[in-house]
């Protein structure tokens, strides 16, 4: 570039971009191609980080997989600007959660990015880290356009490692891995089971009349009398460590029969019922090649226990990735994945459930859990299992009253209910490429995705036999199974041709192709109803539906959808300076009506450097701005504008026919329906400084989502319930920031790399639809209490419920008996959060290396159904918590207990009053008054944590490559969370977008990892 000694640059693209820079005369510049790496961005494309006008973050392999995890999710989470995980809990085996990039905008849905391996779309739980050289994450339109419509919430590009030219490498990687619950609420330890205070305990008195004759030897023992031994709550009496005849020690085939225990608490009871579950994950990868060839192969075993009793998560990867070279023009990629797993296990985290939804909402605080272990196995006289939960010797009698009231013992539930999860991925594909001559190449690919999954259960006649719900009682349950398959097959025919040249000072990179996909679901299922009151097998436990009462009817599926693609792209560069880069592709979509199917994604930006208009200084070593447009279309499900018809689950029997009733769509779908379009607009900087030891990049997007197609409610009148109409517009604006360097760098000494990224989103709802104004999304909790509501001119995600009744001034309105008054339908807030981040660091001298990643989050909302009924099932530490006065809010009123409240009357008179406890606690179910297990959603988190030694060479010798031995921790501290989160729920483990109904418990790991490599 000439020498100036005054110059004015000014770029225009038809995204309406400039840039003025002024510059005194230079004598040198440098050269970016020694900052700038290069990076795989959509389509596989290797392209110049330099050149890109969009934000790029890649997260290279020694930086993923710190605790030889399988889950590329949490590999990345805190590592990448703009990225949050929404995961579950580690209990829940084989569960990963989501990703959400740059916030939420579709008002029905929020989810998953898709997940691209060496070029093909794949699911990400079939991929073990140990595979992957690097992850990109590329989130907006401009960086996802040349997907199409199918990347509109992101897209995360993972790229296989690869064999190495004329050198053979073999790698051993073994972990165990030792998990154990992280936190569980808190409870309080002075009251035990029952529902009566101090009066659940009673004197057994035999009545010979009426008692089982060895029941006499309980005369004048204490017991818990009535309904207590029913109870699922601990409003019962305060420990006093004296002697009483816990529930196992009424049969006689019990080792205790007879005997007392003491009425004490059980602090650790629920802590204890989770094990430390053992997992091993061994790997052996081979790699290598010659002139011709490189491949590298590798194989991984996985078996992980659960921290729930009887539960596992077992898988067999196998991955390979080679090139043949024929000829110097022509070659061969081949990439194949393979998945085999299966999990058992019941991991119901919904209100109720026979573990967390148990001991967290309705439990005792004096059973002893190590009790129910060891009896896990025993039975009443009549062959019924003994549970903690049973009707208790008051209630004797025939029937039910031998039974469990309303739970099992959960290590029997567990141990019996067999519930199966089984999958089988396969993925591949073959790519040949052809070098035209030094400008112009073609490829081809074909690859396919096949995924089979199958989940089964099996619930034995030992559990339903002692169920009471078909005979008046509070339990459901039926001898049963069922089962249900599905497989999705994904085929892509793809050809490009790929074109570069330079022309003086410029510089052109570009490509043209095709691509059909075509996708096919096809499954069966047959259930019956285990947790129902009718339909059961007639021989137990002979599993065959010609066996049921009422046998299932089989519901197959067949569906299929295809799009066939058009796309090009370039990246024009002028003098290492200016670069200019677009994408096109028309999408023909099957999936939507064929007079409106054809949609377009674009993108258009442009990069200038303008380091290379300064003197090459060791300051600012690197200095480009950014910015571009670009549009994508949404995708849309194969079935949502075809709606199928819906079939009874039994047939109509007339005479000795039966006919099967089909049911007529109730959607009403706009024939002119199209689909939402996603426009956006992204400007940035990325800087280095200090010879490259620091980086800095800043972006800032704007992304509006238009005419996003809902269902809008008809009258019933018209036949239908709704019409599905392009209406909804949202927008979501926000800037990430990320920033790295090596603080401490030496070839010899302490060396520190570290990285920190923040960012903050804000998505709005702008228009729902003519006359309407809000819209429901996703699921409710149990009992209703919250809903999450899209309402115009409002935050996306927005936690709406029954809350405090506020006056003018803030205070809270009291009834005469001090409860709240309550408001309908308030909103709490948005369920996203205000702003993401993490900070990553690696510590590393003389061949041992300390890495740790941080991840947080600020604000959000969340509701928890679990802290509720807890409370409300007098369980919880605050039902037992000293008041102010100086007495437990238990004791009487009178005397000094209660809760204190302050509010004023409906009048405005203050109030200033106490309440005992079980009204305070058990007011917020009879009102649905969520407002008081509304949380603030923020948090701070080591998510992983990795010391590794490399021994030196010295030691090892010339037969291995490297040794290296280490030891991780997974989610080893929840660091903070915000005040009101008194119970440390883990925001980033909600089980539900709204918060949590039956939370299963987070889970920290510890444990060893040893590599060799030959």
């Amino acid at each position: 570039m000439k020498k100036l000694t005054k110059s004015v640059l000014a770029v225009v693209l038809s995204a309406s971009f400039s840039v003025t820079y002024a510059q005194k005369a230079k004598t040198d510049t440098v050269k970016t191609k020694d900052i700038e790496g290069v990076v795989v961005t959509a389509l596989g494309i290797k392209r110049d980080e330099k050149s890109l006008s969009y934000a790029n973050q890649t997260v290279k392999s020694k930086d993923l997989n710190l605790t030889q995890n399988v889950d590329v999710k949490g590999a990345i989470a805190g590592k990448v600007a703009g990225v949050q995980l929404n995961a579950q809990a580690g209990s829940k085996l084989g569960d990963t959660g989501k990703l959400r990039l740059r916030g939420a905008v579709s008002l029905l849905s929020d989810d998953d990015p898709i997940y691209v391996l060496d070029g093909v779309v794949v699911d990400p739980n079939t991929i073990d880290m140990d595979n992957v050289e690097s992850v990109n994450v590329l989130k907006g339109p401009n960086a996802t356009a040349l997907y199409g419509q199918r990347a509109q919430y992101g897209v995360v590009l993972m790229t296989l490692k690869k064999g190495v030219k004329n050198r053979l490498n073999v790698e051993l990687n073994s972990t165990i891995t030792v998990d154990k619950v992280a936190r569980t609420m808190k409870y309080q330890n002075q009251y035990g089971q029952g529902y009566d205070g101090d009066s659940s305990l009673q004197t057994f008195v035999f009545d010979p009349s009426f008692h089982p004759a060895e029941w006499s030897v309980f005369d004048g023992m204490r017991y818990k009398a009535g309904d207590n031994n029913l109870a699922d709550e601990s409003w019962g009496a305060k420990f006093d460590g004296q002697d009483y005849v816990p529930w196992y020690s009424w049969w006689k085939d019990s080792p205790y029969y007879g005997k007392t225990a003491k009425y004490v608490a059980q602090p650790n009871n629920v802590k204890d019922f989770y094990e430390n579950a053992v997992s091993l994950k061994n790997t052996i990868s081979l790699s290598g090649g010659n002139d011709n060839y490189t491949a590298r192969l590798s194989f991984t075993n996985l078996d992980q226990k659960g921290i729930t009793p009887y539960t596992f998560l077992k898988r067999n990867y196998l991955n390979m990735n080679s090139n043949y070279k024929f000829t110097d023009n022509f070659n061969v990629d081949f990439v194949f994945n393979y998945l085999s797993g299966k999990v058992r296990g019941e991991f119901d985290d919904g209100y109720s459930n026979q573990t967390s939804g148990s001991f967290n909402q309705w439990f005792g605080r004096d059973l002893d859990i190590k009790k129910m272990k060891e009896l896990k196995d025993l039975e009443t006289p009549n062959g019924y299992h003994a549970s903690w939960n049973w009707w208790g010797p008051d209630n004797w009698g025939s029937g039910i009253y031998e039974k469990p009231a309303f739970w099992f013992n959960p290590y029997t539930y567990m141990e019996r209910y067999e519930n199966f999860s089984l999958r089988d991925n396969l993925m591949f594909s073959v790519s040949p490429n052809y070098k035209i001559n030094n400008n112009l190449s073609i490829r081809g690919t074909f690859s396919r995705r096949d995924d089979g999954n199958s989940f089964k259960y099996f619930m034995p006649y030992s559990l339903t036999k002692s169920a009471s719900g078909t005979q008046g009682g509070y339990m459901d349950f039926l001898n049963g199974f069922g089962y249900s398959d599905s497989k999705r097959v994904e085929d892509n025919y793809e050809i490009r041709a790929n074109y570069q040249n330079k022309f003086g000072k410029f510089d052109l990179n570009a490509f043209v192709g095709g691509i059909i996909t075509n996708f096919n679901w096809s499954g069966s299922s047959a259930q019956m109803d285990v947790f129902g009151k009718l339909g059961q097998l007639i021989i137990p436990d002979v599993w065959d539906f010609k066996n049921a009462d009422i046998a299932p009817t089989s519901n197959p599926y067949s569906y299929k959808k295809t799009t066939k693609s058009l796309f090009g792209t370039f990246s024009l560069g002028y003098n290492d300076f200016i670069y200019v880069d677009g994408s096109l592709r028309n999408d023909i979509n099957s999936a939507y009506f064929n007079n409106n199917n054809s949609f377009i994604t674009f993108s258009l930006g442009g990069s200038v450097l303008l380091h290379n208009l300064i003197e090459k200084n060791d300051l600012l070593t690197f200095f480009k701005v950014r910015a571009g447009i670009a549009q994508i279309a949404a995708d849309i499900s194969a079935t949502a504008l075809n709606p199928e018809f819906r079939y009874n689950s039994q047939p109509f029997k007339s005479g000795t026919k039966s006919y099967i009733i089909a049911l007529q769509p109730t959607r009403y779908v706009d024939p002119n329906l199209k689909p939402a379009i996603n426009q956006n607009f992204e400007l940035g900087a990325d800087l280095k400084f200090l010879k490259n030891r620091v980086s800095l990049s800043a972006t800032y997007y704007n992304e509006k989502r238009n005419d996003e197609p809902i269902p809008v409610t008809v009258p019933s009148s018209s036949g239908m319930l709704d019409t599905f109409i392009n209406s909804a517009d949202a927008v979501r604006k926000g800037v990430e920031l990320s920033l790295s360097g090596d603080v401490l760098k030496s070839s010899n000494g302490v060396n520190w790399n570290t990285s920190f990224n923040f960012a903050r989103n804000k998505s709005t709802v702008e228009r729902v639809a003519e006359g309407l104004n809000a819209i429901n999304y996703g699921f409710a909790p149990a009992f209703g209490y919250v809903s999450v509501i899209q309402k115009e001119g409002m935050e996306w995600g927005q936690l709406v419920g029954n809350g405090f009744k506020l006056d003018a001034n803030g205070n809270k309105i009291l009834n005469a008996n001090g409860t709240y008054a309550v408001e309908q339908n308030k909103y709490f807030g948005s369920v996203l959060p205000k702003f993401t981040g993490g900070f990553y660091n690696t510590l590393s001298y003389k061949g041992i290396t300390l890495s740790a990643a941080i991840d947080f989050q600020k604000g959000g909302k969340f509701f928890s159904l679990s802290e509720q009924w807890g409370n409300s099932g007098g369980l919880l530490d605050a039902t037992a918590a000293i008041n102010d006065r100086g007495f437990n809010v238990r004791d009487d009123v009178s005397t000094g207990g209660g809760v204190h409240v302050k509010g004023v009357s409906e009048t405005g008179t203050a109030i200033d009053t106490y309440v005992d406890a079980y009204t305070y606690f058990t007011q917020f179910h009879g009102n649905r008054l969520a407002e008081e297990y509304v949380h603030d959603a923020s948090y701070i988190k080591l998510r992983e944590m990795a010391v590794s030694y490399s021994l030196p060479k010295s030691l090892i010798g010339s037969k291995f490559q490297g040794i290296s031995v280490g030891l991780v921790a997974r989610n080893p501290w929840l660091i903070w969370v915000a005040k009101d989160n008194h119970h440390k729920f883990d925001p980033s483990e909600m089980s539900q977008a709204y918060g949590e109904d039956g939370q299963l418990p987070s889970t920290r790991g510890f444990g060893v990892n040893v590599k060799l490599n030959f």
